[in-house]
């Protein structure tokens, strides 16, 4: 029997990923503004000598959640390696076998979630100082909320890797209770831990950073428990921990592979062109780290509904219902291009008020304005953009956005951005605008691909 799709599937489906990620991002963007806040006694009592400010911060907190995000995207290849294939599964009633690759998944990804608490640890000063160029006082700043952070490291990564999993299979309501766990959670202890609320005393950025790091190390205790107790719609037996099968991990990463080094291209371009917004001054890479948190912000819709097509495509594919697939992703597409128009129109007409919940710096202000309504029209390519290589990987084509987010990377955002912005003195304009045709260039071959594909498969 075919299994329905209409847009109250989508939307049963999307929504809860939607409500999960915009906690995540919400939380981020709420941190971010509130370390924008601290008052300039408490930055020179934190950081004596260092001479820095409340811009400062936010800059330094903004290229933190950069690298936690890129490190992240690494970690993508348990994520939908395994998404992939135990949706296959599952469309194929397999769900014994889906548990199995969800333990081996999990077990897997605790050596690199250790490897990476020591290595933030021990590499945020070059991170910050060479790789990311930030000013001498953003670098004292970022390196301290890097290391505090990375104690807590290893409960973040294994509860990101299990929420990524179950979400991506179809359990989107407990990746929802916990990321609004998690975040609601956060929220509180950042506003009693930077600005020192009853009995505990200001820690500035200090405390951003000890919220961030209990928060998600209860939800990720809350996470496992929910899964080991069966209440989610996968669950692993501690078997899977004794008994490694090198085969089952192999699949998974070939599987994932391609996706992940997809994203990992996305987010690699991001962090070099935050790079050269350090290197255009201090107003500038202030001014991209606002425009930046608004589209991290935007991207939980066009997340969301790109791994609710990946859900419901990869199902209807294993279940070999190829039209259905096809038709699944057209109606993804409509609602995308509704959602994405209304924001655009918000963001362009408003674009000095939404700036104006971080800063008041007049040139900050000024620049971040302009800035944000390029970024505006950028967001329409880039939301259909996730439609249409979510679907591709649905229907088995993992490689080809990977094709085209790494090309795409270099040739626009890398090398197109710093001819913009530094040849061509456009500055931080030039960047936005550069990512704008990158964005136009994935989705017209990807959308192309996938109609291809699909016609291929229908016969």
């Amino acid at each position: 029997m075919a299994m329905k799709t209409g847009l109250g599937s989508i939307l049963k489906t999307s929504v809860p990923i939607i409500v999960d990620l915009a906690a995540q991002i919400l939380m981020w963007t709420i941190e971010i503004n509130l370390v924008s806040r601290i008052a300039p006694a408490l930055m020179n009592r934190t950081f004596p000598g260092a001479g820095a400010t409340a811009v400062d911060a936010l800059t330094a907190v903004g290229n933190v959640v950069q690298i936690i995000i890129l490190t992240f995207t690494a970690l993508l290849i348990f994520v939908f390696g395994a998404t992939i294939i135990i949706n296959r599964l599952l469309g194929e009633g397999n769900h014994e076998e889906a548990n199995h690759f969800l333990g081996q998944s999990i077990f897997t990804a605790l050596f690199p979630a250790i490897a990476i608490s020591g290595l933030w640890y021990l590499l945020a000063p070059i991170l910050f100082e060479f790789v990311l160029g930030t000013p001498a006082a953003v670098t004292v700043v970022g390196v301290e909320y890097f290391r505090i952070l990375s104690y807590f490291t290893p409960f973040i990564i294994m509860n990101f890797v299990a929420i990524g999993i179950v979400r991506g299979a179809g359990d989107t309501h407990l990746a929802m209770i916990t990321g609004l766990i998690v975040n609601c959670l956060h929220l509180v202890l950042a506003l009693f831990l930077i600005f020192g609320l009853g009995i505990c005393p200001p820690l500035g950025v200090r405390g951003a950073a000890l919220a961030a790091g209990i928060a998600h190390t209860i939800g990720c205790i809350f996470t496992y428990s929910v899964i080991l107790r069966g209440k989610s719609v996968l669950t692993f037996n501690w078997h899977d921990f004794r008994t490694i099968k090198g085969s089952t991990i192999k699949r998974v990463l070939r599987t994932g592979t391609p996706i992940t080094l997809e994203q990992l291209a996305w987010m690699v371009g991001i962090t070099v062109v935050i790079g050269f917004s350090n290197r255009l001054g201090t107003v500038a890479a202030a001014a991209h780290i606002i425009v930046l948190t608004f589209q991290r912000l935007f991207s939980i819709l066009y997340q969301a509904f790109g791994m609710g097509a990946l859900t419901l495509v990869g199902q209807r594919y294993g279940a070999s219902e190829h039209d259905h697939a096809r038709q699944t992703t057209v109606q993804f597409f409509w609602l995308v291009c509704a959602v994405v128009l209304f924001l655009v129109a918000i963001i362009f007409f408003r674009a000095r008020y939404f700036v104006m919940l971080f800063t008041n710096d007049p040139e900050v202000l000024s620049l971040c304005a302009t800035v944000l309504k390029v970024a505006a029209f950028v967001q329409i390519p880039k939301a259909l953009s996730y439609v249409y290589s979510f679907s591709l990987r649905g229907v088995g084509e993992n490689r080809y956005p990977m094709y085209l987010a790494i090309f795409g990377v270099i040739a626009f955002e890398v090398i197109l951005g710093y001819n913009m912005a530094f040849t061509f003195g456009l500055s931080l304009v030039g960047l936005w605008i550069a990512q704008g045709i990158d964005e136009v260039f994935k989705v017209s071959f990807a959308a192309r691909r996938f109609y291809s594909r699909v016609a291929l498969l229908t016969g």
